[in-house]
């Protein structure tokens, strides 16, 4: 039986909440009702989407009582009061990030929806994406010892987000470390665990009043140090993202907001060369339905009967140095799509009974919302 999802808040996210339903939420999920505060807006979605039920208030589409799933698509400011709405009208839900704008009203809505028995998710789609899971296997079997150091990279557009645009005022967005940093708070959550301490600069736009560039560090346990960059300045063609992991024994590289390439260098044994050509390979080949992972192997160098080398007070020893390039034949777009469509069905079976919870949970949602309130509070404001 598929659950019957509304939307609520029909801007460009809204759009691929659609479209990943109507590719692959075929026995799960599928898209019921849609509202908007602007009517025409709302209109021409239901009519381009082939949506009958149209509703112009949220307690409208919340109280459809044929409804099992609500989705939360508006600006960040609105959706603690709408997730709260909904789980008081016995709706599971599916949060677009961040969830809430501060900590006690995620508090809350966990507080909420467990007294419900309800469901609840949010889309963190870098979990989802099959590269990442690979430095996730990674990084936990420990094949290349300890993550020294991780560095993001993100070059964001800003030529749709003219200055009256709800992102750039922080009652409504949060900021970019809450708007958009979450993304990659919950990653390196998931990665490595809670950081230990944080370090912060946020940098106005000469002339204007908001921030449109943020910097800043976190340190992990085993002193694991993962900076960050976010700046809201290019074009959209010329965007550029990437995301840089340095193991004692490995550098491993990202590509993409929504990657599609990952790059690792390493010193390998017989042992790790074959555990990434088999097991990492074939998990990351299953773990996002329709989505392909690849993966090209080139040797850069050999050494017989393995060669014992001394990096960081440790020796160990290696049979050579490969570069292993993971690749993903979709483009970003459809991997986005399966990446929603996959945290939707995963939702769906939760709150239909066939798994316990959600993969991704209001907890996680927690995790990284705190992580970026650590991050604005540090923050050095220039």
């Amino acid at each position: 039986m598929e659950c019957r999802v509304g939307l609520i808040g029909l801007g460009w996210f809204a759009g691929i909440i659609a479209r990943a339903l109507a590719e692959k939420g075929g026995g799960h999920c599928r898209l019921w009702a849609v509202c908007d505060i602007e009517p025409e807006r709302a209109r021409e979605f239901g009519k381009r989407f082939g949506i009958d039920r149209v509703y112009r208030k949220p307690e409208e589409l919340v109280g459809d009582p044929e409804i099992d799933i609500v989705a939360i698509a508006t600006p960040p400011h609105l959706h603690f009061e709408l997730a709260l709405m909904a789980f008081q009208a016995g709706k599971n839900v599916f949060l677009e990030k961040p969830g809430a704008l501060r900590q006690n009203e995620m508090e809350e809505l966990i507080k909420v929806c467990s007294e419900k028995n309800l469901k609840a998710t949010i889309d963190y789609v870098m979990r989802r994406n099959p590269l990442y899971f690979v430095l996730k296997m990674i990084n936990d079997s420990k094949i290349f010892g300890m993550l020294e150091r991780a560095g993001l990279e993100n070059y964001a557009h800003d030529d749709h987000l003219l200055p009256s645009h709800w992102f750039w005022d922080s009652e409504k967005s949060g900021g970019i470390w809450l708007e958009h940093g979450v993304h990659f708070f919950d990653l390196t959550n998931w990665l490595l665990g809670r950081p230990e301490k944080v370090m912060a600069l946020n940098i106005k736009r000469e002339g204007f009043g908001f921030v449109d560039r943020v910097m800043g560090f976190c340190v992990h346990k085993e002193g694991a140090v993962v900076d960050y960059y976010h700046g809201f300045t290019k074009p959209e063609p010329f965007e550029k993202t990437t995301f840089s992991f340095t193991f004692e024994r490995a550098y491993a590289k990202v590509y993409g907001w929504i990657p599609v390439r990952l790059e690792i260098d390493a010193l390998v044994t017989e042992k790790t060369d074959g555990f990434l050509r088999g097991e990492v390979t074939e998990k990351a080949q299953n773990f996002l339905p329709g989505i392909n992972v690849k993966l090209d192997v080139e040797k850069v160098e050999e050494y017989e009967n393995e060669k014992f080398f001394t990096g960081r007070g440790k020796t160990f020893k290696a049979a050579g140095r490969y570069t292993y390039v993971f690749f993903i034949e979709q483009d970003r777009w459809e991997v986005y799509r399966a990446c929603v469509a996959e945290g939707l069905k995963d939702l769906s079976m939760a709150a239909r009974g066939l798994k316990e919870d959600c993969d991704v949970t209001l907890y996680d949602a927690l995790g990284a919302l705190q992580v970026a309130l650590e991050m604005e509070k540090a923050a050095v404001k220039l």
